[in-house]
């Protein structure tokens, strides 16, 4: 189990919470709203109505021994270039912002935010790309020149073994799923066998370099 810190309990900030919630790490949320921290209540494994801006406050609930720190204050670019700041300065391994424009991202990036996101951009990518490509079901950054993406088989590859495909040695990726429908819904095999077969209802979930996952979404 983790420890995580949700600073700041919008749409985006109680989503995080809430999923890691699930996931069954140990979460503090922290926003000033008495209404959103309300809402955390039993949700999250803490909730405080505090200013997170105050670094003393910060430590006094324990966000300097946190595993990683998400930091989400909307509009607010200035508190949340101040709040990781802070952060950073307790020696939190993992700070997670986000950001509202590319100059803000910047900023964020030096003074000591590990990973800077932009949600609605990078959603609004995901759904171009489906929407671009029907054969794409999805699309993710992992990081830096990493993506996973998930493809309707390619027909090149339809009727095939994986061990006549060489999928690794031929387009350089990593196939470590497929979905497929079962009458019941969808199933997935990961980490498929060499042995299987592959069928034109088939989705692939690989994963590579950027350069080589585009050259795999081209395939025909």
């Amino acid at each position: 189990m983790r420890r995580f810190a949700v600073i700041g309990a919008g749409t985006f900030g109680s989503a995080v919470a809430e999923t890691l919630s699930e996931d069954n790490n140990e979460v503090i949320v922290i926003d000033t709203v008495p209404e959103k921290v309300q809402a955390m209540q039993g949700i999250a494994s803490q909730a405080v109505q505090a200013d997170a801006t105050d670094p003393e406050t910060l430590i006094a609930l324990g966000v300097n021994e946190v595993d990683c720190a998400v930091v989400s204050l909307g509009e607010k670019i200035d508190l949340s270039i101040l709040v990781t700041l802070h952060l950073k300065e307790m020696g939190v391994p993992e700070i997670v912002v986000k950001a509202t424009t590319p100059e803000h991202g910047k900023i964020l990036k030096l003074i000591g935010a590990t990973e800077v996101i932009f949600p609605e951009k990078q959603m609004a990518q995901r759904v171009a790309r489906r929407l671009s490509a029907p054969n794409i079901y999805d699309q993710i950054q992992l990081a830096e020149d990493l993506s996973v993406l998930e493809v309707i088989a390619p027909p090149k590859l339809v009727g095939k073994t994986l061990k006549d495909l060489r999928v690794r040695d031929q387009y350089h990726v990593n196939l470590i799923a497929i979905r497929e429908p079962n009458g019941r819904g969808e199933m997935s095999t990961i980490i498929p066998r060499a042995e299987f077969k592959i069928r034109p209802d088939h989705v692939l979930v690989v994963v590579g370099s950027d350069q080589d996952i585009e050259a795999f979404k081209n395939l025909k």
